[in-house]
């Protein structure tokens, strides 16, 4: 098994599946990649006119439900979907970061659900969806000095017990993606709100746009469910 969610994840609610790329080309954002994220910006300031509709929305509130569920407050640290979108309408634009993770940035906020990508070639196997105990390790993006694993949080860790993702809302430094990377284990995460054949619709649409933006080989391992 490559990518494995426990029982407990489901009955909390939670549906994700994973894919891996293989042999991309990750660059700096090109123009028409960010012509196509400067159209989604404007689509979505029509859609949502302030945050508090963002934070009201469906999608979201479904997100949000989940972080409650397992004691964590919302309005202090927000589902990933809830903060692109905020930053889409506060600076009309969306994080610039690379190819790779813009286009799937860029799939996410069309779709409402949570995706995030990891260097295939710096985990080891099987990733897993699971409840935290709070002894596995845990070093976030940007930071050289672990943080506390929370037990009762869910996250993506990997066969050697690290913490790739903290909930849907915070990746660990040492998986990020680069434009040294080539493989990638990336993860679509929905709710049980989410109908099967919408997640089915992420994975296909987030593999044509990586592949049109970064090349590459595609392999559903599993898809959300």
């Amino acid at each position: 098994m490559t990518f494995i969610v426990s029982d407990e994840c489901q009955q909390l609610g939670l549906r994700a599946g994973a894919i891996i790329f293989r042999n991309l080309r990750i660059t700096a954002t090109d123009s028409r990649l960010r012509a196509e994220i400067a159209h989604e910006v404007e689509a979505i300031r029509g859609r949502f006119p302030e945050p508090s509709a963002v934070r009201s929305t469906p999608g979201v509130v479904r997100f949000q439900e989940l972080l409650r569920r397992v004691g964590v407050n919302p309005r202090r640290e927000q589902p990933s979907v809830e903060r692109l979108l905020t930053f889409a309408l506060k600076r009309g634009d969306l994080p610039a970061v690379n190819s790779l993770v813009d286009a799937y940035n860029l799939v996410s906020v069309r779709s409402l659900c949570s995706l995030g990508a990891h260097d295939l070639d710096r985990i080891a196997l099987p990733v897993s969806l699971r409840l935290l105990t709070g002894q596995e390790s845990f070093t976030p993006l940007g930071r050289d000095a672990p943080l506390p694993a929370i037990a009762g949080e869910y996250g993506y860790v990997d066969a050697e017990d690290r913490v790739l993702c903290r909930l849907d809302i915070l990746q660990a430094d040492f998986s990020k993606v680069t434009t040294e990377t080539t493989n990638v284990l990336l993860i679509v995460e929905g709710t049980a709100e989410h109908p099967p054949d919408l997640l089915r619709q992420v994975v296909a649409d987030v593999i044509e746009s990586v592949t049109r933006h970064c090349g590459g080989l595609t392999e559903v391992v599993a898809f959300p469910g």
